[in-house]
């Protein structure tokens, strides 16, 4: 699938120009966007654009993602993901999401001693998500340095697991995208 970054497009129209399939347009706001259907993968886009905004995603890739929760429903509202009773475990793959399994926290017994952002909060997390490429909630806490390592930490302000599964989809190729970097940042999702 070809990908535009629309945080990166600057609407020159380069690849309009280049695409021998008439599949780029320039939307209402002056941004190039891509109707697959039409596109034919010759990437002349991808030379032409001289931001580097797009770029050929392998969407037929297996991605499993966790989703912190308290109640099966709505993202872990009031403490990062980290902090979870459960984690609803999603697989995407040939463009679904399907739900696989609900899987319990491990609770880290609280010392006092320990300072928040604690490793071994981290290694216990890390514990119940063997398999897992991907972290969902609405805040990720101060282990967010070790977990991008592991896994892609991604942020997404909505409280329904129904919605958040929606923005997913809508974002898979930036998720795919971090995940195939050795150096990762946590994903901000809206």
């Amino acid at each position: 699938m070809i990908n535009i970054d629309k945080n990166k497009c600057v609407g020159c129209g380069l690849c309009v120009a280049k695409c021998p399939n008439k599949a780029i347009t320039l939307n209402a706001d002056g941004f190039a966007v891509i109707d697959q259907a039409k596109c034919q993968h010759c990437n002349l886009c991808i030379e032409a654009c001289p931001q580097k905004a797009i770029s050929d995603i392998d969407t037929q890739k297996k991605i499993v993602f966790a989703i912190g929760t308290d109640d099966g429903k709505t993202l872990k509202e009031d403490n990062h993901v980290g902090m979870s009773v459960y984690y609803s475990i999603y697989e995407y793959a040939n463009g679904k999401l399907d739900f696989k399994e609900r899987r319990k926290n491990i609770k880290y017994e609280e010392n006092e001693k320990l300072e928040h952002g604690d490793p071994n909060k981290a290694r216990k997390v890390s514990s119940v998500l063997k398999g897992v490429d991907v972290i969902v909630g609405k805040r990720i806490g101060p282990n967010i340095a070790r977990i991008k390592k592991q896994f892609v930490p991604t942020v997404i302000r909505t409280n329904s697991i129904k919605k958040a599964l929606e923005i997913i989809k809508e974002n898979i190729a930036k998720i795919i995208i971090e995940k195939d970097k050795k150096e990762r940042v946590g994903i901000i999702l809206n």
